[in-house]
């Protein structure tokens, strides 16, 4: 995950060209388009984490931050946290390890926090979304509120990020000049999106502050753009040169929790098109590192690998350090062998060299390892050590021949390959491989760890770089209906034999193309009870295509609660209202037709009640629902709504108390006998409606008796001075 800030520097004298003023076609003129003279991005990543910035007037020279723990220098630091057995913030990176691993020697950490890729927890489930009250489990196992640890992540980088500014320009940043732009992996839904801006606004940063950008999309800017960097130009040249309006190009992101894939295609005016909804697989860098770790568990036991983990944490955390930099070194030309040093704690664990040497001996691997005593160096063959990253790199592969398989990537021929587990030469083989096989056209950026840092920081500068996006759900209202096919009556909720309720009726189609700040109108024709409120309740669903509300993967949103006015009951009220996803939030604004009220609701997502439940839903509101592309009441063919049809629905619910059950039961005696009800003031409604309708017709029809009877006498009119000059009077 990435934050971007720009930040407003007014002793900065570069004039500002407004986002009118420059098209995103012209870029090779190096305009910024932000209205701040800095934009800064951070990395949240799952392993490793840090940030980078640039200025407005030079805006492609991207500065990157180093991070240094002993012998290592990194241009990330370990996601990892340490804090206080109060709760208070103690150290976070590098200097978290280390903090940590002191305490450990002590034996004064048990009772502090300490958490290592704790953004594993905001990965997406059907049945379990992440919200105020998650929680995260840290090393020894204590729980700890997820919302603020995130909070002290997100605090520590930004002031690491404020001061390293202040090095550079020798002056400082008001936060209130910063403008954040919170980049995530494409298999986050919309509560780990919220879950991000929640965490940020503890930080100090405003809504109005924040702008949400996929880490999938960084890429492919970056990828887009990469070329500009003036002392890598001529090397990058060669793939913009390809970058014409209609080109299209997949990048694979390869990180530590997630393999994220976008397909972009250039547009005319110069930005990037979503071809297909960014996808992923939880598959990444820390799932051969757990491979890693069970190797050695099979080697010399759980029990003391445990204890050197809790035992001897310095030592751990350095092995594990040490298996990072050998994933990504290359094979060594003069030996088949790769040779591991052995830690002298974990030695000492077991017991001496003939500890190590026994437990070899009564593993599986007895016949193909072997253990230097001097050295202390484990030797084993390279060909094992690829075998750890079998599982990930076949589920890596397997995904993507799925992906392969739509028709949208049929003349997609150039692949972009990011991340920091890219540079894995076992996986970046996998990938070399596949695409040789597959004839497409492989491109391997320089610096690919950094692709997500600097594209973000990019698509700070260049607003508009990304136009057009897939819907990653479907959104809807539940609506009442006098159709159910056949097939289906069996599993919904059948109020009498022509009314049935819970049908999802859509609003936005996942897979759809979504413009920056989309919305989208529906009409609502309600019947007025002695309720004095109406519950407007949005749901979205995983689906395509959802039928019912009821339906795995379907949950409600938001609500929003419509004050009708003082009417007489039966009175049908008309309201027309839209939908609007924006960048951080989702709104639904309603206008009641009648009194002219508008009512306005921004849904939270991360309420611990907006989850999925399994409970019985109660009976309605009476309400009568046009659909969503009709006015005021009518469809396309000037059909009223209100009348029922068959093959189409009649009116639309909202619950009084609405729930999503994941398996409807049958209704009750007093559900049947109030829907009973409810069905005869319907119908006879509609036979006040048709009377109304009949005397309607009536005028109409003596409307139009008079207006033929007018135009006959305005003929008779014209004719008559005719006739009068054609006749012949005696002189």
């Amino acid at each position: 995950m990435s934050l971007i800030l720009c930040s407003s520097m007014d002793s900065r004298n570069d004039a500002f060209v407004s986002e009118s003023d420059v098209d995103s076609s012209k870029i090779d003129k190096k305009y910024s388009v932000c209205k701040k003279s800095i934009v800064a991005s951070i990395d949240i990543g799952t392993a490793y984490s840090g940030y980078a910035y640039s200025f407005r007037n030079d805006w492609t020279k991207v500065i990157t931050h180093s991070w240094h723990g002993g012998e290592y220098m990194t241009q990330q630091a370990p996601t990892t946290l340490l804090l206080e057995p109060n709760g208070e913030f103690a150290e976070f990176g590098f200097k978290a390890e280390k903090k940590y691993a002191e305490l450990a020697e002590d034996g004064k950490h048990q009772d502090h926090y300490f958490f290592r890729r704790f953004k594993l927890i905001l990965k997406p489930k059907l049945t379990e979304r992440v919200h105020r009250e998650t929680v995260c489990i840290d090393e020894t196992g204590k729980e700890f509120n997820a919302l603020k640890l995130f909070t002290f992540c997100i605090h520590y980088l930004t002031t690491s990020l404020l001061d390293d500014i202040y090095n550079t320009i020798k002056q400082s940043v008001p936060m209130s000049d910063i403008k954040f732009v919170i980049t995530i992996p494409a298999i986050w839904d919309d509560t780990a999106r919220m879950f991000m801006i929640e965490a940020s606004k503890a930080t100090g940063i405003q809504k109005d502050q924040l702008k949400i950008v996929l880490e999938s999309d960084a890429a492919s800017v970056y990828c887009q753009y990469m070329y500009l960097e003036e002392d890598k130009a001529k090397t990058r040249r060669d793939f913009q040169d390809k970058m014409i309006p209609g080109y299209k190009y997949m990048v694979i992101d390869i990180g530590g929790g997630t393999t994220d894939i976008s397909v972009h295609k250039k547009t005319i005016d110069g930005g990037l098109k979503q071809v297909i909804k960014p996808d992923g697989i939880e598959m990444g860098g820390i799932n051969v590192d757990e491979a890693y770790w069970k190797f050695f568990c099979d080697l010399f036991g759980e029990d003391s690998m445990k204890r050197f983990k809790d035992e001897c944490t310095e030592d751990y955390l350095d092995f594990d350090r040490k298996f990072e930099v050998q994933k990504r070194s290359g094979k060594l030309t003069t030996s088949d062998d790769l040779y591991i040093r052995i830690p002298l704690s974990l030695s000492e664990i077991l017991d001496d060299n003939e500890g190590i040497a026994e437990a070899i001996s009564s593993s599986k691997y007895r016949e193909i390892i072997s253990f230097d005593p001097k050295s202390y160096k484990l030797r084993l063959p390279f060909s094992e050590f690829e075998n750890l990253f079998k599982d990930t790199s076949d589920q890596i592969k397997l995904f993507l021949d799925g992906l392969w398989k739509k028709p949208e990537l049929a003349d997609v021929d150039t692949v972009l390959l990011v991340g920091g587990f890219s540079e894995c030469y076992i996986i970046k083989d996998m990938i070399r491989n596949e695409m040789k096989s597959r004839k497409k056209h492989l491109v391997l950026p320089e610096e690919s760890s950094l692709a997500v840092l600097k594209g973000a920081v990019y698509m700070g500068h260049v607003s508009d770089a990304v136009s057009t996006r897939i819907s990653s759900y479907s959104y809807g209202m539940q609506k009442w209906s006098t159709f159910v096919p056949e097939e289906q009556l069996d599993s919904k909720t059948m109020v009498d034999q022509k009314l049935f309720r819970g049908v999802f009726m859509k609003l936005i189609n996942k897979g759809d193309e979504i413009k920056p700040e989309h919305k989208e109108k529906f009409y609502l024709d309600i019947v007025k009870t002695e309720k004095d409120f109406f519950e407007c309740i949005i749901y979205l669903s995983h689906e395509k295509d959802p039928k019912y509300i009821d339906e795995e993967g379907v949950s409600k949103i938001g609500s929003l609660q419509i004050k009708l006015p003082n009417v007489q009951k039966g009175i049908v009220i008309k309201i027309e209202g839209e939908i609007i996803l924006l960048d951080t939030e989702i709104k639904v604004v309603a206008r009641e037709l009648h009194d002219l009220n508008e009512f306005k609701a921004t849904f939270d997502l991360l309420s611990p009640d907006c989850l999925y439940k399994n409970k019985r839903m109660k009976t309605p509101s009476k309400v009568l629902f046009g659909e969503s592309s009709s006015q005021n009441g009518l469809d396309g063919q000037g059909v009223n709504l209100l009348a029922p049809k068959e093959g189409s629905f009649n009116d639309c619910t909202s619950p009084d108390h609405p729930t999503v059950a994941k398996k409807r039961q049958s209704p009750t005696q007093n559900e049947e006998n109030e829907s009973l009800l409810l069905q005869r003031e319907l119908i006879k409604i509609q036979r006040e409606w048709l009377d109304v309708e009949k005397e309607r017709l009536g005028i109409e029809r003596e409307r139009l008796h008079i207006d033929r009877r007018r135009l006959e006498m305005e003929e008779q009119a014209r004719r008559v001075p005719t006739l009068y000059e054609a006749k012949k009077w005696p002189q």
